[in-house]
């Protein structure tokens, strides 16, 4: 839909207007949050998806004052306890309830934009307000969800008709990266209780991770998977060996650094969630992951969290099962690659990994007490991105070192 009016791009601006003066004007908005939620929920019945996607943007942005007014500006919520009281006091309740009913309705829309715009809300809103957020409308959810995965939904039946699901395909729908980011907001929210429709969704997801689909779906698909098993820990293990583990082998291998990234991270995070069941297949794991620490960093940012994602996977192995890792040989790889490029939120997994390493005295290590001091120093050095928290740590490991 093409139609641009004067009177349209006002109306889009007013409701902009309403979902920033929600988002940063704090309690001060819950006068208003009643007329706001009036106007909003007017104009998410609108015949432009202009007006639409800009309500979907907006209508998260309305709980923020409840959280501010009645919450100190934090929930304080438990992944999975859906049995406990609610940490909701009565008016965020009301709230989420109506804006949520809203969005997943509009999850049914016939624009692509608005559904991808309706899903990162909803995401948003469970993420802030956790699992009671999600109880009145869960069903609804999953089922819209799973819809959107198995292109079955009604913004998806204009195209492709006749044509079966998981063709080649050169075409990536950018809103398709919102629909997975919120079944990893599932696991995040939702826990354990997540498990129970992995049968139904990983089918639909691993289509996405086909040779066959662009490199955008690819990577989509398997760092979907990588938020499952970090969200899910033990709860994959019925679908290690059918789907996760084929698909991360799979994903290592890919031609596209992003791919590879993703299949790096979920190999760590399954490894760190199944434990001592998986250990037996380090080996195949290292092995298919050791093409990526020869990539060369300077190819660009991708590159480079490649190398920073398989480093924090072998750690997360080392870990797990110090044991089942060939320390001689590995220790050497992984401190040449280091410290981190690209992705600062592995810093953490890395350098605990090597602290535990040193406060045992593990020999292999020691035997690279040049190398590791040289990293240390490099992560502990001012032009580091690493925290400051993590930076005194690394200082005092560094001591110890001379």
């Amino acid at each position: 839909m093409h139609i641009r009016t004067a009177l349209l791009e006002s109306k889009k601006g007013a409701i902009t207007a309403i979902g920033e003066m929600a988002a940063h004007s704090g309690a001060a908005f819950v006068p208003f949050l009643g007329d706001a939620m009036t106007v909003l929920l007017k104009a998410a019945d609108n015949w432009h998806p202009l007006i639409k996607v800009e309500c979907a943007d907006a209508m998260a942005s309305l709980i923020v004052p409840c959280v501010a007014q009645d919450h100190g500006g934090e929930i304080k919520w438990e992944k999975g306890d859906i049995a406990g009281a609610s940490p909701l006091s009565a008016n965020t309740t009301q709230a989420v309830n109506v804006i949520m009913k809203a969005l997943v309705v509009l999850m049914q829309d016939d624009t692509k934009e608005v559904v991808g715009k309706a899903c990162e809300s909803i995401q948003s809103i469970i993420e802030l307000c956790g699992p009671h957020s999600f109880a009145s409308v869960a069903n609804e959810c999953l089922e819209n969800t799973y819809a959107l995965l198995a292109k079955e939904a009604p913004c998806q039946q204009l195209e492709d008709y006749g044509e079966e699901f998981g063709d080649e395909d050169d075409d990536h729908d950018a809103f398709m990266t919102s629909v997975c980011d919120l079944v990893g907001s599932f696991g995040r929210v939702m826990g354990h209780h997540f498990v129970q429709y992995l049968p139904k969704f990983l089918p639909p997801i691993c289509e996405y991770a086909k040779s066959s689909r662009p490199p955008s779906d690819r990577s989509m698909a398997v760092g979907c998977l990588g938020e499952l098993a970090q969200e899910l820990g033990a709860g994959i293990s019925e679908y290690w060996s059918n789907v996760f583990y084929p698909a991360a082998i799979a994903g290592l291998a890919d031609s596209d650094y992003s791919v590879r990234r993703n299949a790096a991270f979920c190999i760590g995070v399954s490894c760190e969630g199944l434990g001592e069941s998986v250990a037996s297949q380090y080996g195949t794991m290292l092995q298919a992951m050791s093409p990526l620490f020869v990539i060369d960093v300077n190819d660009g940012d991708t590159a480079a969290a490649c190398v920073d994602n398989a480093s924090a996977a072998v750690a997360r192995m080392i870990t797990t099962s110090p044991s089942s890792v060939p320390l001689a040989q590995v220790l050497p790889v992984v401190l040449k690659a280091l410290p981190l490029k690209n992705d600062m939120t592995e810093n953490e997994t890395v350098y605990n990994c090597l602290f535990g390493l040193l406060e045992k005295n593990q020999p292999d290590l020691i035997a690279n007490k040049l190398e590791l001091s040289r990293v240390f120093a490099e992560a502990a050095s001012e032009a580091s991105n690493v925290d400051d928290d993590l930076k005194e740590k690394l200082k005092l490991a560094l001591q110890s070192l001379h």
